[in-house]
């Protein structure tokens, strides 16, 4: 079965890499397995091993794994611009806040103001907080830091820390908070947090991770594009190896057992909102058994259908609060009780007449020009009232372009709260791309082609999967 060539696989690589590296296996070093069919000359390294490997079915394949060379490193190229503190700069004189939610506690960094953690409950009208501050900016601190940074950037006898982030080695910027409460567990010494700022090109400057690294000590890593433009801070090309693995004797294209293990794969991926659909072909040959080829991929349009019908809502978040999406109709903060019990918050309810007012009052939130159109914004309002302001809770849900994902149906979901009780619900993916020069001048799509209805409550949007 194809396991049993994937794990050969990999334990040969295992044993090569260690052969060929004193420094053991480095799992941050990629492979994948390719079935091209057949190579042409020119796709052939001299230097390539090759290795000869059968199925459970018999099917024979010639498998040329690649050697592995490491890259020179760029970092020593000039660069003149601002420096890693002067990128991030502007996080610090802007009132922006990232939040992490944990079963219990909730995590709030303010950058360029404090770190919060805390817990509240709710007892009727009342509310109990239970806090901690972590760590607190200091501003002479920051002007000492600002004022090294230059120099800090040109001493190349101090390099760049990097930390392992999903098993790749990402260099980081590092600030130190202090100043925090008390800590009893360590003699009623400040809580203290360092915080790692990592290049994420598509990051919000939201918490990766947050870990107390020792009594009272805490870590916490940021995922900023700032520091993108910064060669120094880019994250290193994974460079994957492909391993070409051709079929001989006749054996089928790709083993019967992986694009088998492929389709019931997408058959389970299939029952999912806005899944990758695979589709697959059975050719029956001259065989024992029937071969599936892997096709191209379809998409079936009908959970697309449902969700703009708000029948499949999308869910997001971790910890102890979750979040869930229905477009046209609401968006939701929940958490699950011991005894199986939903206890919601409604975030906003759409609204057509109200978000046509609010693109009035607001018409920096209009569509720009479909040359330079990224997203569109929707407004969902209405909901529960909040306790510290007495007004509903409303979100602006943004539906945006995300160019070059990993895959052609990726959803990225992110919820902030810039402002109590006030939210920003960020939908991403590829698939928005195709609507985005359909919207009115309110950031509405009609993909019948005919007007709204006054009485509809929803903006009807085509995305095609």
């Amino acid at each position: 079965m194809m396991s049993l060539t994937t794990i050969f696989l990999v334990a040969l690589i295992f044993h090569k890499t260690v052969q060929n590296d004193v420094r053991g296996f480095d799992d941050s070093v990629l492979f994948s397995l390719n079935w091209p069919g057949e190579l042409l000359p020119e796709d052939i390294n001299a230097d390539d091993e090759t290795i000869i490997v059968t199925s459970e079915h018999k099917e024979q394949y010639k498998c040329y794994i690649p050697s592995i060379t490491e890259k020179e490193s760029n970092l020593d190229e000039k660069y003149d611009g601002p420096t890693a503190l002067e990128l991030i700069s502007p996080l610090f004189t802007q009132t922006m806040c990232s939040f992490r939610l944990e079963s219990y506690w909730t995590y709030e960094v303010c950058h360029g103001r404090y770190i919060r953690q805390y817990h509240e409950d709710r007892e009727g009208k009342t509310t109990k907080v239970q806090e901690y501050i972590l760590g607190k900016w200091d501003e002479s601190y920051f002007e000492r830091l600002m004022s090294n940074a230059k120099e800090e950037e040109l001493d190349t006898t101090s390099p760049i820390p990097v930390k392992k982030i999903d098993n790749v080695n990402l260099p980081y910027y590092e600030l130190t908070m202090g100043n925090g409460t008390s800590c009893e567990l360590n003699n009623n010494k400040p809580r203290v947090t360092k915080v790692l700022y990592v290049c994420y090109i598509h990051g919000k400057h939201e918490m990766y991770s947050l870990k107390e690294t020792s009594t009272c000590v805490y870590e916490i890593i940021i995922l900023s594009p700032l520091l993108c433009t910064h060669p120094k801070y880019k994250p290193a090309e994974s460079g994957e190896h492909k391993i070409n693995c051709v079929p001989l004797d006749n054996s089928y294209k790709m083993p019967y057992s992986l694009a088998k293990l492929m389709h019931d794969s997408a058959e389970l991926r299939g029952k999912s909102d806005l899944s990758d659909r695979f589709s697959l072909e059975l050719i029956k040959l001259d065989k024992d058994e029937p071969v599936i080829i892997p096709e191209k991929n379809v998409h079936d349009t009908s959970p697309v259908e449902s969700f703009l019908k708000g029948e499949n809502c999308l869910n997001g978040g971790t910890g102890w609060w979750k979040f869930e999406f229905c477009y046209g109709k609401s968006v939701e903060q929940y958490h699950f009780e011991k005894d199986g019990r939903r206890i919601s918050i409604n975030l906003g309810i759409f609204d057509k007449q109200k978000h046509l007012d609010w693109i009035k009052n607001n018409p920096n939130k209009r569509p720009k020009p479909i040359q330079q159109r990224k997203q569109i914004s929707h407004l969902y309002s209405g909901g529960s009232v909040c306790d510290k302001t007495g007004k509903p809770r409303q979100t602006e849900v943004r539906l945006k372009c995300l160019q070059n994902p990993p895959s052609h149906n990726t959803v990225s979901l992110y919820l902030l709260e810039p402002k109590y009780c006030q939210y920003i619900l960020g939908v991403e993916s590829p698939l928005i791309c195709d609507i985005l020069p359909r919207a009115d001048e309110n950031g509405l799509v009609d993909v019948l082609g005919n007007e709204l209805s006054e009485s509809e409550s929803t903006a009807t949007i085509n995305i095609r999967l």
